[in-house]
Parts: structure tokens; C-alpha cells; sequence
């Protein structure tokens, strides 16, 4: 067993990564890359695999708090502790532990040994009854084993033996950058900036498009746009957003086609122009806020309406979800203040009192056949789009 001093250390645990077979390897690399850049400018000592775990030694305690503020937000991360190498003489390991816990405050606790190194010749039962009793008799705390306020966590694996009382959660799910790019089309309301967060869990790295209607309307949809990727850029440390004016597209629609159906025609629109920004920026899907029957866009009858320009896979990882689930889920990521704050949004730029609930394709494409110049309108708003690139921490 190794012997050192109980320096401050994070013990990093993943769930879904451990489930990796032959590229398992690679997730870890992904998940320590996205750490260390998570961590830029913060002052650390090292970050190594070790037993199906990550162990980040601190330079400094005084880096304690900064890099734990930054690590929950590593996605891939389930959970990790605040943790001290303990010595593997339980006589002397009892003593750092009962140190430790002489500083806190608590009223009830308990010792929790897990012992997957087999050749630690003490079993966790009696790590446990020697730990627990020093505690119990010199702090006179008491032992509750079904709810402690409490509970220090000793592990003991690949020759090292390291004790914990602080735990702090992840998010879990796969490291960002590990499933590909796809293209979110992110408007300023609650739901698309969850659905983007969504997809980040799942190993994708995001890009945004904003169709914004100026200068028929203000611009307050693209600053809150710009807040919320900003606000996601946490999980990614870099994004880039296209801003992609949509005004042009809509006066054509407005002139030529019956007004029932001007959202569907909007969304067929900003589906073609995501779906060419998202050749560009080699993205192999596209990602939506849309949850079944929310809106008068989103009946089956519509999203297949809509989908149907698309030649790449369109995700819609809300589908499912009621409004209260999303808005908890806003909350959360801090993103449901800013969605919430006054804007133009494109997709109700003179929407009639009474959209099409189900669109019937034939009429559609009917409609669409009155727009002229098309193709011209869409390669303009491409040439109009403004890129930004968004920076964590910057």
C-alpha cells in the first residue's frame, strides 16, 4: 500500500463511461481533456486514471473551492469527492480521519468502507468498527447507520487507501465532444436551450443558429440568444453561434402565401438554412426544442410537416417532456431568467389568430410554389448571417 501525506485531492467518478467496453479509453480522454479545460487558469497538480476513476491532486487548498465550482459542471462527471490519502495502518488511519471530523460539525454519523483491493489485509467490516469507534467515543457522536447527517467514505483500491466526508454531483451522461456536432436551433424561449443542454449530455458538442426578424422587429431576440449560448457555454468551453436574419424570408412568405400556414413555412425555412449551416460546420444532426402538442407547430401533422425539407436526422430530445419538466430544467441550468425576459421572436412575426393545426403536405408544397426565388432568398440570409464564437472561461 502507498503511504502519504492526507493532502487534499478530487476523486472523480463516472457512471455511463464505465459501461464503455474496447473505447472506453477514449471517453476517459475526452472526459480528462474537457476537465482540464474547464479548470484553465486555476493552478493544479496533476489529473490520472486510476482504477476506473480520476484522481486531481490540488497545488493548493486554496484552489479547493474554485475548481470544485467548475467541475460540477463537467459533463461525463456523476460525482466526486473531496478527498485525503489516508495511511493503510487502520491504527494510524482512524487518527487522520477522527483529525478531520474534529473539525466538522454533525451530530450523527457513520463509516462507509468499500475494499475492492482484496489484499488489504483488513476487512471493511472492521475498518469500519476501528474507525467508527474512535470517533464515536472521542467526538461522543452518534453512530446511525440508516440516516447519519454524515458519512465518511473510505476506499480502498489499486494498492491506495483515501477517506471522504464531502460528495458533490455531476450531471453524469458522456463527455461533450464525444458523440459529434450537431446544429441546435436556438431561439430565446425556455425549451431549445434545454434541448441543447440535453444533447450536451450526450456527448455532443453544439452549435448554435438564432433567426432573428430584424428589422422588421428589435433585436432583443439576439441579445438574449447570445446570453443563453453564453450561459451553455459552460458545459463546452467553446461555441459558435450563427445569427441568421430571417426578415427577407418572411416578407416573401407573407405577401405570397395563405396566412394559416406562415409558422410551418417559417420552420421549413430556418430547417433549410440550419440544415446547410450544418454541412458547412460538418454537424450530422439537427436538435429542436419541440415538445409533442405544446404549440400549434408542434402536432404530429406539423413536426412531419416540417421535418420533411430535412435530409439530416432532426432530434428532439423535449419530445416527451411537459412544460412544468422543461421549466424545472431551465431553472437548474440558470438559462429560465434570461428566456423569460421580453422578446421578438421570428416565429410570431404576424402570425395569424389561427395557425394550421394539421398540415396537410400537398397545400404546403402548394404554398411554398408561390414564394419567388427561393433559393435566392435562402443563399441571402446565409450571406447576411453573422458568426460568433463564445469562449469558457474567457
Amino acid at each position: 500500500m502507498e503511504t502519504r501525506n492526507p493532502t487534499t485531492f478530487l476523486l472523480i467518478h463516472y457512471s455511463e463511461i464505465g459501461l464503455k467496453k474496447g473505447n472506453r479509453g477514449f471517453f476517459e480522454a475526452r472526459l480528462k481533456d474537457n476537465i482540464l479545460k474547464a479548470l484553465k487558469g486555476i493552478p493544479f497538480g496533476q489529473i490520472k486514471n486510476d482504477f476506473g476513476r480520476l484522481l486531481l491532486t490540488l497545488s493548493s487548498d486554496e484552489f479547493l473551492a474554485p475548481v470544485c465550482r467548475r467541475l460540477v459542471n463537467v459533463l461525463g462527471i456523476a460525482h466526486f469527492r473531496i478527498a485525503y490519502w489516508g495511511d493503510p495502518d487502520v491504527e494510524v488511519l482512524k487518527e487522520q480521519v477522527f483529525q478531520k471530523l474534529a473539525a466538522m460539525d454533525f451530530s450523527s454519523f457513520k463509516i462507509d468502507t468499500r475494499r475492492s483491493d482484496k489484499n488489504y489485509p483488513v476487512t471493511s467490516v472492521e475498518v469500519n468498527r476501528i474507525v467508527g469507534e474512535r470517533v464515536h467515543i472521542g467526538l461522543h457522536k452518534k453512530v446511525d447507520l440508516g440516516s447519519p447527517e454524515l458519512v465518511c467514505h473510505i476506499e480502498i483500491f489499486n494498492r491506495k487507501l483515501f477517506f471522504s466526508c464531502e460528495r458533490q454531483e455531476g450531471h453524469g451522461g458522456l463527455p461533450v465532444g464525444s458523440s459529434g456536432k450537431v446544429v441546435s436551433l436556438l431561439s430565446s424561449g425556455i425549451d431549445s436551450p434545454v434541448a441543447s443542454f440535453r444533447m450536451m449530455t450526450r456527448g455532443c458538442q453544439v452549435i448554435f443558429v438564432h433567426f432573428h426578424s430584424f428589422p422588421f422587429t428589435e433585436k432583443s431576440s439576439v441579445y438574449n440568444a447570445l446570453e443563453l449560448a453564453k450561459k451553455l457555454t459552460v458545459y463546452q468551453y467553446r461555441s459558435r453561434i450563427h445569427l441568421v436574419p430571417l426578415a427577407g424570408i418572411q416578407q416573401a412568405i407573407i405577401v405570397n402565401c395563405p396566412p394559416k400556414l406562415r409558422v410551418i413555412l417559417y420552420r421549413r425555412m430556418m430547417f433549410r438554412l440550419a440544415e446547410q449551416i450544418a454541412r458547412k460546420e460538418k454537424a450530422r444532426a439537427l436538435v429542436t426544442g419541440e415538445s409533442l402538442g405544446q404549440v400549434a407547430s408542434q402536432t404530429l401533422e406539423n413536426i412531419a410537416a416540417i421535418s420533411e425539407v430535412a435530409a439530416l436526422p432532426v432530434l428532439r430530445p423535449l419530445i416527451g417532456m411537459d412544460k412544468e419538466e422543461i421549466v424545472d430544467q431551465a431553472r437548474e441550468l440558470g438559462t429560465f431568467t434570461t428566456s423569460i425576459e421580453p422578446y421578438a421572436d421570428c416565429c410570431s412575426y404576424l402570425v395569424p389568430r389561427s395557425p394550421e393545426t394539421k398540415a396537410k403536405v400537398h397545400e404546403i408544397h402548394a404554398a411554398e410554389k408561390r414564394i419567388p426565388d427561393v433559393e435566392e432568398l435562402l443563399t441571402q440570409a446565409l450571406q447576411e448571417t453573422e458568426m460568433h464564437i463564445l469562449d469558457y472561461p474567457d
